[in-house]
C-alpha cells in the first residue's frame, strides 16, 4: 500500500502539461504600452471610492501607471494594463523632484524597488532615520511590517518600478500610513474621506487591526 504522500507526489509528477499558442490580439492584451497608460488618480474620485483625486495624491507618487495587478484586488478601480496572476502588483511611478510615497508600512505583503532612472531615495524607520539611496538599475525588497518612504533627490522626473507581492486578499489591502499624514488628511477633508480610505486598502496609525 502506497503511503498518501507518495500517491500525492506521484500525482503532481505525473501531471502532465501542454504547450499553448497565443495569437497576436490575445497576446497585446498581455502587454503594457507605457505610452497609452493613464496615470492611477485619475481613476480615483469621490463618486467611486469616495476620496478626492487631490487627497490620495498627498499620500502616493506622483503618478501611478499599473502595469499588472490581479483581479479583485482593492484597488480594482485603478485599472491596470494587464490583469495578472494573483499574487504580484506591478506599477511604474514617476515622481518630480522632492516627491514620491510618503511614509506607509506594507503590513503582510513585501514591496520591491526598481530605480528606472534619477536617484531615489528610500528611509525607513522612526521618522526615516534610516535611508539609502538608488541609482538606475538599483533594487530594494523592504520587508513587511517596515515604515518606508521613497523619495526623488533628482533634479528632474524620475522613474521608479513598484513592485507588491501577496496574497490576493493582501495585495494593496494592508497599507498602513504614518499617523500623522492621517490627521492632516482629516484636518483638510474631513472623517468621512479619512475613513474612505478603507475603500482602497489604506488606513492610518502605527498599528495594522486587519483587513476587517
Amino acid at each position: 500500500m502506497n503511503h498518501p504522500i507518495t500517491s500525492v507526489l506521484t500525482t503532481v509528477l505525473t501531471t502532465e502539461l501542454e504547450t499553448f499558442e497565443p495569437t497576436p490580439e490575445e497576446m497585446e492584451k498581455r502587454i503594457a504600452r507605457f505610452k497609452d497608460l493613464k496615470p492611477t488618480k485619475r481613476n480615483y474620485n469621490e463618486s467611486n471610492v469616495g476620496i478626492p483625486g487631490e487627497a490620495y495624491a498627498k499620500l502616493a507618487a506622483d503618478c501611478v501607471y499599473k502595469l499588472m495587478s490581479p483581479p479583485g484586488n482593492k484597488r480594482a478601480a485603478a485599472i491596470p494594463a494587464i490583469s495578472g496572476n494573483p499574487g504580484v502588483e506591478v506599477s511604474i511611478l514617476d515622481n518630480p523632484p522632492g516627491h514620491g510615497p510618503r511614509m506607509h508600512a506594507h503590513m503582510k505583503t513585501i514591496e520591491s524597488f526598481l530605480c528606472l532612472t534619477g536617484k531615489y531615495r528610500v528611509s525607513w524607520g522612526s521618522g526615516g532615520k534610516y535611508h539609502v539611496d538608488l541609482e538606475p538599475f538599483d533594487f530594494i525588497a523592504l520587508p513587511a511590517r517596515v515604515f518606508r518612504e521613497v523619495t526623488n533627490i533628482s533634479d528632474s522626473r524620475a522613474l521608479i518600478v513598484a513592485i507588491v507581492q501577496g496574497s490576493i486578499e493582501d495585495t494593496f489591502n494592508d497599507v498602513l500610513y504614518d499617523p500623522v499624514l492621517g490627521e492632516k488628511v482629516r484636518a483638510e477633508y474631513g472623517d468621512e474621506v479619512y475613513d474612505n480610505f478603507k475603500n482602497i486598502g489604506i488606513t492610518f496609525g502605527s498599528v495594522w487591526k486587519g483587513n476587517a
